[in-house]
């Protein structure tokens, strides 16, 4: 078996489930190396954990087995443990088990409740990935880049500067001038200079082209004068690094640097969703007060909701039919995450939940209203 890859459309299933001790786990996984035997172990304590809160249930040996033995499998599956990403998402219902692999690390976590726990998904659901064009003169390759991995991306690009420029004629460039000295004598129209920054220019408009649309901002990886004629040429948002890749066709080593630019990306998308949050709470137009969110969210007055990816869980109850919430002091068994039914909820409406990676001047959240 092989882990599901998480998308829109299973994520929308697993909000809309809902029944009797449904349960959600998450764990940080390796792709390979011996950490993979550290996996299995998390796994195993997790679905320990769950046990032991199906039992404070009431629930009977034999119907907990059932409901945790397909999982419970996966521990000495050999194929699973080979296809993992950096977290991975396991949910048990009384219809099946889902398990999926997530792209982005999350903190060990099990909750049993009424509905799945899907809060640590949103990071991953849409994850921040920037296109990174790798290229030298002989060799050039496009990929995906997010903080945590790198990967090709099929792209009809040409093989090399000579690929593009093989047709270039030269003798028929050659024009006859006078010469002051001697009467006339063979040239070229544009000194060696000038053609050679023609040639890169067409080598690089064709890649350009190649390139699918949409693709920005647009990393690019090569040295200072490729780089700069590229923006030349282009009208793309190029990014560019402070290192080049030697070899591009080394996924670790464009990762090792576009990664950095990616998380400055991120710094800079969340920098800009918080100062417009705190903004929006200072002129009274949001809230982070979370009874008074779930309220909105409930009703659509909700435009978008800013949350600290990392906040802590705040433990409690939901009634959606009054859209009344209750903390616990000390998280019981059943409890829900009220940052998560927030989330939920609030993309229930069509509006958008941006997570951020730090607090948002002090506060888990702030829902912006619409009106």
């Amino acid at each position: 078996m092989r882990p599901t890859a998480l998308e829109r459309a299973l994520f929308d299933d697993l909000v809309g489930r809902s029944g009797e001790a449904l349960a959600s786990l998450y764990l940080p996984t390796h792709v390979k190396g011996a950490e993979v035997d550290q996996d299995r172990i998390r796994l195993k304590n997790g679905l320990a954990r769950v046990d032991e809160m199906l039992e404070t249930l009431g629930w009977r040996p034999p119907a907990r087995r059932a409901r945790l033995e397909a999982v419970r499998r996966l521990l000495d599956d050999q194929e699973f443990w080979a296809h993992q990403g950096l977290g991975l998402a396991v949910f048990i219902d009384d219809r099946s088990s889902t398990v999926v692999a997530l792209p982005e690390p999350v903190a060990e976590l099990w909750v049993v409740s009424d509905v799945f726990h899907v809060r640590p998904l949103l990071g991953s659901l849409d994850p921040i990935e920037l296109p990174v064009l790798a290229l030298t003169l002989d060799r050039l390759r496009l990929y995906r880049s997010s903080r945590y991995r790198t990967a090709p991306v099929e792209a009809d690009l040409p093989d090399s500067f000579d690929d593009v420029n093989w047709f270039v004629d030269r003798e028929k460039q050659r024009q006859q001038r006078p010469d002051r000295t001697r009467g006339t004598q063979a040239g070229h129209g544009h000194d060696p200079a000038m053609r050679r920054h023609e040639d890169l220019d067409r080598f690089l408009r064709a890649v350009d082209d190649a390139i699918p649309d949409g693709a920005e901002p647009l990393i690019v990886l090569g040295d200072d004068t490729i780089v700069s004629r590229f923006r030349h040429v282009s009208a793309r948002d190029v990014v560019s690094a402070d290192g080049r890749v030697r070899d591009v066709d080394d996924i670790a080593a464009v990762h090792a640097v576009a990664s950095v630019i990616v998380g400055r990306h991120r710094s800079e998308l969340d920098r800009e969703s918080i100062e417009l949050a705190v903004r929006a709470l200072g002129s009274g137009a949001a809230t982070s007060d979370l009874d008074e969110s779930l309220r909105a969210a409930l009703s659509g007055r909700m435009s978008r909701l800013v949350l600290n990816a990392g906040a802590v869980p705040r433990w409690g109850r939901f009634d959606p039919s009054t859209g009344t919430a209750s903390l616990h002091g000390d998280r019981a068994t059943l409890d829900v995450d009220l940052l998560d039914r927030l989330a939920v909820r609030t993309l229930a409406t069509g509006a958008d939940v941006e997570p951020v990676d730090e607090p948002i001047d002090g506060h888990d959240f702030v829902a912006v209203m619409r009106f």
